[in-house]
């Protein structure tokens, strides 16, 4: 059964029902709606506008080229996971009990799978949704980059356990492209397990042996043994009977609630059984499993998107009516729209090296920091999205047309996380906020000379570090997929 007005639990639980209590609902977003503390097992939302940098393009500027790395849609859950649901099921049903408040719904459930053989590890349609609503704004915000009626590329991390990463590129290139997009559309799936693509691919990390995600390790140990005590105590509470919650149990409530909502449509009753701010530890251990796992705190586990990094700015620099020849001889010139589809690690491995969140505190395991901008759920939800724009400014002249004092535009970087402008740190004087293009280059140059050697990083190959696969459709670990 499920919780038709999410709010009044929360008012219930929290004293507080504020509008940035749940997301969803809105123009891109699934219809139900959830709290948006949910890290990377939330359904996509935009916002919120915390640096309050306005999202619009700054005065004298247009956008004329653009890059985007998404994380795959709303998924069903994996077959670990969905174990793990299935042992909470039994657990459940299987003792006499009588529950109340928040957990009241608890008779009655049972999970929401309906063919758990043809969905698990697949995109939902809650994803099917985000990434077409997705296609549809980005050509709505990018008219410019797209000429009617002309192909159009993407690429997109073929992740071997399941389909979902190509299959939201094939989304988007439908919701971008309408019904002729399996004649103009090509998506270019990046073989990552394949020796060939080291450093080329959009999961580089696949070919590291020394690449080791750990999902937070200690820090994310001492954190849940912190704040999921009290919890447990509280729940249990509400039970009487033979049935008892562990830890383990209560942390996989946040869990359905994000993944019930977004499979159904309609808000899962588990959204309404933590309160607001064990919510919020709950999305700070989610921040903690990143951050430690495989973002800044990681050490070199952070570094491996560093050559796609380098490719993008590279692809910017060029600029958009560049033409590259490609492996066969061919000459291809490429959209100025960028657009690459992967998957979580490698999301937070690049927003790692963005310059968004440099010189910020490690995050301690003991409390959740003041302050703390290095948050989860503002970029790693399903279909979390890293976005890069090319700002190109000047001053108007007495033509109308915008030009610096040489009558050359200036180029400008400026980067968002779903749909939030984030400055890049020590480099945001630009319009917007925005650093200037050839100094955010030499801010990615010097990241990489800081992270070393990739091979000797990666502990596999000793060939070139330098991503190519933007500029080049014809590489032999590269294959073609209609949308």
């Amino acid at each position: 059964m499920k919780a038709a007005f999410p709010l009044t639990a929360f008012a219930l639980l929290s004293g507080s029902a504020s509008a940035q209590d749940t997301e969803g609902g809105e123009t891109g977003t699934i219809p139900a709606r959830f709290p948006p503390y949910l890290g990377g097992n939330s359904p996509w939302f935009p916002g919120p506008n915390v640096n309050d940098i306005p999202y619009g393009i700054p005065q004298g500027c247009s956008v004329d080229m653009a890059a985007f790395t998404s994380r795959h849609g709303s998924r069903y859950p994996d077959p670990s996971a969905y174990q793990q649901w299935q042992n909470l099921s039994t657990k459940i049903h299987s003792a006499n009990f009588i529950s109340s408040g928040s957990l009241s719904f608890l008779p009655a459930w049972k999970p929401v799978l309906g063919d758990p053989t043809q969905q698990l590890s697949k995109l939902s349609q809650g994803g099917w949704k985000e990434l077409y609503d997705m296609g549809v704004t980005y050509r709505w915000r990018y008219p410019q980059l797209y000429t009617d009626n002309t192909p159009f590329t993407l690429w997109s991390n073929l992740y071997p356990a399941a389909p979902r990463v190509v299959d939201s590129a094939r989304l988007f290139a439908r919701g971008f492209l309408g019904p002729n997009a399996t004649t103009l559309g090509t998506v270019y799936t990046l073989n990552s397990s394949d020796p060939r693509s080291l450093v080329n691919s959009l999961a580089p990390s696949d070919l590291c042996p020394n690449y080791l995600d750990d999902s937070g390790g200690i820090n994310a140990t001492l954190w849940a043994n912190t704040y999921l005590p009290p919890i447990v105590a509280r729940l249990n509470a509400l039970i009487g009977g033979n049935l008892s919650f562990d830890a383990t149990d209560v942390s996989l409530f946040p869990y359905l609630c994000g993944f019930e909502t977004q499979i159904t449509g309609t808000t899962s009753s588990w959204c309404g059984v933590f309160t607001h701010e064990e919510l919020r530890e709950y999305e700070y251990a989610q921040d903690l499993r990143y951050y430690y796992g495989s973002g800044p705190g990681s050490g070199g586990n952070g570094t491996f998107m560093l050559p796609f990094l380098a490719a993008v700015v590279q692809r910017f620099q060029d600029g958009p009516s560049k033409a590259y020849v490609q492996a066969d001889g061919t000459v291809w010139k490429p959209s100025p729209l960028i657009a690459t589809f992967t998957n979580d690690g490698q999301i937070n491995q690049l927003v790692s090296e963005i310059g968004v969140f440099d010189g910020e505190e490690p995050l301690p395991p003991g409390k959740i920091p003041q302050g703390q901008k290095y948050v989860a759920s503002k970029y790693v939800t399903m279909r979390g999205t890293i976005g890069f724009e090319r700002l190109s400014c000047g001053e108007k002249n007495a033509s109308g047309s915008v030009q610096d004092a040489q009558g050359e535009r200036q180029q400008f970087v400026r980067i968002t996380l779903n749909d939030v402008v984030y400055p890049i740190v020590g480099c945001d004087d630009g319009p917007g906020s925005s650093c200037e293009l050839g100094k955010y280059a030499q801010i990615v140059r010097e990241k990489q000379r800081q992270a070393g050697n990739f091979n000797a990083i990666c502990g596999f190959g000793n060939g070139t570090d330098v991503t190519t696969f933007l500029t080049d459709t014809k590489l032999p670990f590269e294959k073609a997929v209609v949308p």
